[in-house]
């Protein structure tokens, strides 16, 4: 009996050291965006591949979270083994930067993104996503996870045909629809890491996010690596940037969607 004893309590004592592990970190993500659901053209799709992938990671602790993008040397070359080449060409479809920042104490997030060439930091309050909980589970990188349910609004891009001049005029438009529209999100969260952080601006369940899935697989980032060990001197707040909220970076993102649509799209070069 004793011997039973003596066996619980390490269990129960190693189960809350991990726990208490886990209060801070690293969590390594892989997002998958699927190209043809944005392509239409028919000459483009046969120069892309099918999916883009690209990496991010999540530095956390009990007072913050860092949301921000690997930089594209350190990740796979996402056109390596794969049709994205034809004819000596390809495309090139650099994922803007971003770092998002979330003071948990306070509930204001910091995202910095860089887009046309510019940098904007958006400082707003935390949004509240109104989730669906479920009690479906799955494993992601080894920790259990439950199954949570939203929709969300999102600016949609549409790539179009060539442009006129032929196949060998190196430049496409991209039509952008001006209208958001709904998309489903399913996201898988984990209670072993009790902290309400996750990829992007999610957050608002009791865990971390391991798994985000939009609109059905068109963009799915997954937790693949997970540890306690994490660069804490660069869990940070981003400063740099055209400081602005969320409602005026959505409003001038607008106004450069429709001046690109004025100026007949825009444009994305191929490497010969």
């Amino acid at each position: 009996m004793k011997k039973i004893t003596i066996v619980f309590i390490l269990f129960f004592g190693l189960t809350n050291l991990v726990m208490a592990q886990m209060k801070e970190g690293r969590i390594v993500y892989e997002r998958k965006v699927n190209m043809y659901r944005m392509i239409t053209d028919p000459e483009m799709r046969a120069r892309v591949p099918e999916f883009r992938t690209s990496q991010f990671e999540l530095l956390f602790n009990d007072q913050a979270s860092l949301f921000r993008t690997v930089p594209e040397d350190e990740a796979p070359d996402p056109f390596a083994n794969n049709g994205g080449e034809r004819g000596g060409q390809r495309f090139m479809f650099r994922m803007p930067e971003t770092a998002t920042y979330t003071d948990l104490a306070s509930q204001v997030q910091y995202e910095s993104r860089g887009m046309f060439e510019k940098t904007f930091l958006i400082i707003d309050s935390l949004k509240t996503i109104k989730w669906k909980m479920s009690e479906e589970t799955k494993t992601i990188a080894k920790h259990l996870c439950k199954k949570a349910t939203t929709s969300v609004p999102l600016q949609t891009m549409r790539f179009g045909g060539p442009r006129p001049g032929g196949r060998n005029n190196p430049d496409t438009t991209i039509k952008v629809p001006a209208t958001p529209k709904e998309q489903d999100v399913v996201v898988w969260y984990t209670e072993e890491i009790p902290a309400s952080i996750g990829p992007d601006t999610f957050t608002g369940l009791p865990g971390a996010i391991l798994e985000v899935n939009m609109d059905n697989d068109a963009n799915v980032t997954t937790a693949i690596e997970i540890t306690t060990k994490y660069p804490k001197k660069e869990l940070v707040q981003p400063t740099k940037g055209d400081k602005m909220n969320r409602a005026q970076f959505q409003e001038t993102m607008k106004k450069i969607m429709e001046d690109m649509q004025k100026g007949g799209g825009m444009r994305i070069r191929v490497n010969q």
